[in-house]
Formats: C-alpha cells, structure tokens, sequence
C-alpha cells in the first residue's frame, strides 16, 4: 500500500520501469531514496531532479524517514538477501508492480503488453493522445527521444503504462482497454513453457474492461493487423527514410507515414491507433500525427550517419534481433554490417540458443560480449565463446575491449545491440568512428 504523504524509497532506482515512477513522485515533490548498483545517466538525471540516491550497500545512508510515513518498492532484479532489501524488511515493502497497480486507480488506464515492442507502441500512443490535446500520464519503458525522459505527468484521464509479463506483473493491472503486441516464448526462467505464459495473457485479458486489441492467437482479443480486421495497414513501402502506409479503421483510410525502420513498427501504429481511437481521437488525427513521432532511445537509434553508421538498438530476443535485421536487408541491402551483441541473462541465452545462433549468422560480422547477467547467477556451458563457436567468423571481447576492437573492423554500418550495459560503449564508438 503507497502510503498518503508519505516519503518513498526505490530499492534497484536505476531501471527504466523504476525511474519512471520515481520520477512520477517527484513530480508531486514527495521525497524519494533510492539505491542502485551503479550510477548511469538516468540515476544522475534523477538526482538532478531531486533524488537522493546511494550506490553502496551501506545502509546508514537512509535519510532515516520512519517506517510510519515510508513506502518502500523493489524490483525483483535486486536479490531479497541484498543488505538493502533486508534493512527494510519491516517497512512491508511492495513489488513495482503492486505500486504501478495502485497508481492506475485513478485513472482510466490503457496497457500495452507482449513479448515485443511494448516501449514503442506505448511510447507512439502516448504522442497520439498529446497530439489530439487529450494530456495523458504515461510510464514508458523507455527515453522519448523527443521529451528526452521515459515518464509524462498529465491532467487528463488517461494513464498509458506498460504491461509487463516478467514475474507475472502485469496482473496487478486492471486497465480500460489493452493491446497486446506479441506472445512469443520467453522468460522461460519465470514461465513452465510457452502455454504457460499464454495462459497467463488469457488471464491478463480477463482483466480488462474493455476491448484488447492484438494481432496474436491469443483468445478473446479484438483482431488488428490484417486486411479486414479492426483496423490494419496496407501499401505498406519504404520511402524517404521512413515507411509510407494507409491506415485503415472501419470505414476511414488515411495515408500516412512512420519515421521508424521495419514493417513491425507499422504493425505497433496500428495497435497504438486502436487504442488511441478507443479514447476518442479520430483516425484522421492519428494519421496526422504518427509522422511527426521521434522515435525512443536505443530503439534504432542512430548515432552516427556518414562514411560509417553507428546504430543503437536494445534487441535481446531472437524475434527482435529477426526484425532488427530485416530492417538492415531492407535499408543496407548492399552495405558491411558488423553486430556488437550482448546477450541479456544466462537463462535466455540457454532457451534460445540455436535462435540467437540463426539470427547472428545473418550478418557480415560478429563480436559477442560477455552474457549481462542482471538478476542471475552463471549457467553452466552457457556463455558468448560456446555462441560464437556457432557463428562463422564471429570473436568475442569484454566491454573494455569493444572500441579497440571495432575500431581495427572495415564496415560500413556498426550495431550495437543488447538490453544490458554494451550502450555505455557507444560515446567512444562514436569518436572512433567519424
């Protein structure tokens, strides 16, 4: 329970679903504490924005709030044994989740959820009720490009958050409507198999007052995505940088245009339109709006344009490493590519093993860093050198290494791909590489 006037402490501040509702309170000016592992930009932009924060495991930097007005919230990713967990046993803290939960009470909530693409479809719909003047709150699991944060305090009263399956989060939810983008296997850490995540989908949509939109199998879901469903896209080409479209929703058609690489993210439009359309924003609106979208950080982000290209991408999942590729084919057809990957956990590497091994192969070069392994211990004989031996000319390096390395390469575009820390390579990728 977030208790009235209360101080809160964020036990793991530094990740992008915790930032966002750190930031959410200090938006009000209640006071916020937090402990992360490591200091990045985000965490100092927090600070900048008035958090106090500690990077040690020393607990006698708690600005000593009482138990009596301190909510304290944790993400699983910090393990329950960690010395901070422990000093705030007593103070009943709550998972992330619960306290996205209780925040979405009071206003009609509209959830994105899947496998994929729920940052870029929350973020996009988020644009779409701005641009309509409907002023929504929204927790993005990602930086805007365009506002250069990942949260949005607004009077209206619509609240966008991200419906997360990891750990089962997203049951906390009960939302006005919903999209659910993909259902592919993965967590399997968390999840028996794959029928035992769609399972937990199917009950995700029990929870949902209205209409969930999804171009998936799943049951009971309003259809989008292809020709005769609610709403779909068609002529669907590259051109001029970004991807040219007709969105169709009954009986509206309008052309319009996405500023995003990969026939995914037209499919993710469509999705943001239902849900846009669901609060009132006319078709017409939408289609004005989707090409003025900037875009998120480390989602296709480019860094550098010129004799060589320097792409970010956060792809951790064969699927999105499938479609980050299909959208180089398309868009670098005849170019070098080298992909510097980092594999994220120990357990989806085991899971998707030959996956990563298909999708990796693509490319004209490889350079695999050490698994990121967040939450996890090591798994035995699951590591990048036993990904590489897979991978025809593939070599692996440490985070020190990369820019050394890259630099001795002749490519024409370099990605730099991986939901861990590989992004904080890329300033000196960047000089390197001019």
């Amino acid at each position: 329970m977030i208790k009235k006037h209360s101080h809160i402490v964020f036990i793991g501040i530094g990740g992008i679903g915790m930032s966002a509702l750190a930031r959410h309170f200090l938006h009000q000016n209640i006071p916020v504490f937090g402990f992360d592992r490591t200091k990045t930009e985000l965490t100092e932009a927090l600070e900048n924005e008035g958090a106090l924060l500690c990077y040690t495991e020393d607990v006698s930097a708690y600005p000593g709030w009482s138990e009596a007005e301190t909510t304290v919230i944790y993400t699983p990713a910090i393990a329950s044994t960690h010395p901070w967990r422990l000093f705030f046993e007593t103070f009943q803290p709550i998972k992330r989740a619960a306290a996205l939960g209780q925040l979405t009470k009071g206003y009609k909530t509209l959830a994105v959820a899947g496998t994929h693409g729920k940052t870029s479809t929350s973020a996009m719909l988020t644009h779409l009720l701005t641009s309509a003047g409907l002023d929504p709150t929204a927790f993005i699991g990602g930086i805007l490009s365009a506002s250069g944060t990942n949260y949005r305090l607004g009077n209206g009263p619509w609240m966008i958050v991200e419906a997360d399956e990891f750990d089962r989060s997203f049951l906390h939810l009960h939302p006005n409507a919903a999209a659910i983008t993909t259902a592919d296997a993965d967590h399997l850490d968390i999840y028996d198999d794959e029928t035992d995540l769609n399972n937990t989908f199917d009950a995700f949509i029990q929870q949902v007052e209205g209409p969930t939109f999804s171009g998936t199998t799943l049951k009971e879901t309003t259809a989008v995505g292809s020709a005769g469903n609610h709403s779909f896209a068609t002529d669907i080409r590259a051109h001029e940088g970004a991807y040219a479209f007709t969105i169709h929703l009954g009986n509206d058609k309008f052309e319009t245009k996405l500023f995003m690489p990969g026939k995914h993210n037209v499919y993710n439009a469509v999705l943001a339109a239902a849900l846009a359309h669901h609060t009132g924003v006319s078709l017409e609106q939408i289609a004005a709006a989707l090409p003025t979208f900037e875009g998120i950080k480390r989602r296709f982000e480019y860094h550098l344009k010129g004799n060589t290209t320097l792409i970010e991408d956060y792809a951790h999942h064969p699927t999105e490493l499938k479609a980050l590729i299909d959208s180089m084919d398309e868009m670098y057809p005849k170019k070098n590519i080298l992909l510097c990957f980092q594999p994220h956990l120990y357990s989806r590497t085991r899971d998707f093993f030959d996956g990563f091994v298909t999708q990796l192969k693509r490319v004209h070069r490889c350079i695999l860093l050490p698994i990121y392994a967040a939450r996890e211990h090591p798994i035995q004989g699951i590591h990048s050198t036993a990904l590489a031996a897979q991978i025809p000319g593939a070599e692996t390096c440490n985070l020190k290494a990369l820019t050394q390395v890259v630099q001795k390469e002749r490519c024409d575009v370099v990605l730099v791909v991986g939901a861990g820390d590989i992004g904080d390579t890329v300033p000196q990728l960047k000089a390197v590489l001019r």
